[in-house]
């Protein structure tokens, strides 16, 4: 692990990353004491970083900081590293703590909710997917859209036997020794891997920080493998008007790319018109396991979400990321849709 103390020395107080901060900007400083706070002075300050815990799991780890840093310092990747430094068993959030129970007993961060298991996939494909907890156990259209996806383009995907959860949510909660159980079990599991796709941006980021792996979130494979020419989309006579909000790992942790491909696509659908949001970037509260620990939070961002979407009109908003999903879907309007799903759908 980097030494993030003497990374973050070079902070210049400029208040750029607590400006930017959407948990502040929706909770207020007196509730999050923000990203610099956190990240770069409890560290260097505070006898007992350990005081930091209730506060320091607010974070969404969104990497806004990061991205409007003068000095480029990597404040997210700090705060994590506070989180593994103070993470205590005995002293984990409730939400948190069915996380790590989850895992110990099935594998997933989520309890099993999939009755009907379509991992059928076990060949040695040209494409290696791995579907991530959230799209197999909670939003299994995500997982069968994807599958479907890459039927469609002429793959041949295949799935690891017994794959288990990357450990994402495990380092966002601190906990490390576990992170290292689950990363052992899947390498063993992904050999003969070939391409791996990934459906979830979280997923994708923790397996190139992670595992030294280069996969691919499926926004990214249909633009730079498949080819924007190859997809052939069914004629729509209706125009629907669709929002795309842009998840943080997508965006800051993969990269914008990922952001312009996805607009590629939708241009290309019939029936398809794109409005824009007021910041279409601004996290929805879906990552760095707040929806878990801190639910009242990650709604309230999911509301602003959801109401900047309804200012421009939106009918739709496509989320390319599960947890994205998965938090936006506690509200009503407008609908919400995984970005894969979508494509799925009106693809021939």
């Amino acid at each position: 692990m980097k030494d993030h103390l003497i990374e973050t020395s070079g902070c210049i107080k400029c208040g750029a990353c607590i400006n930017e901060c959407p948990v502040i900007a929706i909770e207020g400083v007196q509730r999050f004491s923000g990203p610099r706070n956190l990240g770069v002075d409890a560290p260097r300050f505070l006898p007992d970083i350990g005081a930091t815990a209730d506060n320091i799991m607010m974070c969404t780890t969104c990497w806004r900081c990061e991205e409007v840093c003068p000095a480029n310092l990597p404040i997210p990747e700090a705060v994590l590293h506070v989180r593994r430094q103070i993470f205590s068993a005995p002293t984990m959030l409730y939400g948190h703590r069915r996380i790590a129970e989850n895992i110990d007993r099935y594998g997933r961060s989520v309890e099993p909710k999939n009755t009907h298991d379509q991992e059928s996939l076990r060949g040695k494909g040209n494409v290696m997917y791995f579907p991530g907890c959230i799209s197999k156990e909670r939003i299994t259209s995500i997982y069968e859209s994807s599958v479907g996806v890459l039927d469609k383009v002429g793959t041949d995907p295949w799935i690891p036997e017994g794959w288990v959860c990357c450990g994402a949510p495990l380092e966002k909660i601190g906990d490390w020794d576990r992170l290292r159980m689950l990363r052992e079990e899947n390498l063993t599991r992904f050999e003969g891997r070939g391409e791996i796709v990934t459906s979830c941006p979280g997923c994708t980021s923790h397996l190139i920080a992670h595992y030294n792996l280069e996969p691919l979130h499926t926004i990214e494979f249909l633009y730079e493998n498949v080819g924007i020419s190859r997809l052939r989309f069914k004629p729509n006579e209706r125009t629907i008007r669709v929002a795309l909000h842009h998840p943080c790992h997508l965006a800051r942790t993969i990269g914008p790319h990922a952001i312009d491909y996805a607009y590629s696509i939708l241009h290309e659908m019939p029936g398809v018109k794109l409005v824009e949001m007021e910041d279409p970037g601004a996290c929805c509260g879906g990552g760095g396991g707040v929806v878990a620990g801190y639910p009242d939070i990650a709604l309230n961002l999911a509301t602003e979400k959801m109401r900047k979407a309804r200012e421009v009109g939106a009918e739709l908003l496509l989320a390319p990321c599960p947890f994205c999903v998965l938090n936006l879907g506690r509200l009503d309007f407008p609908e919400i849709m995984e970005f894969i799903s979508f494509v799925n759908e009106r693809l021939e």
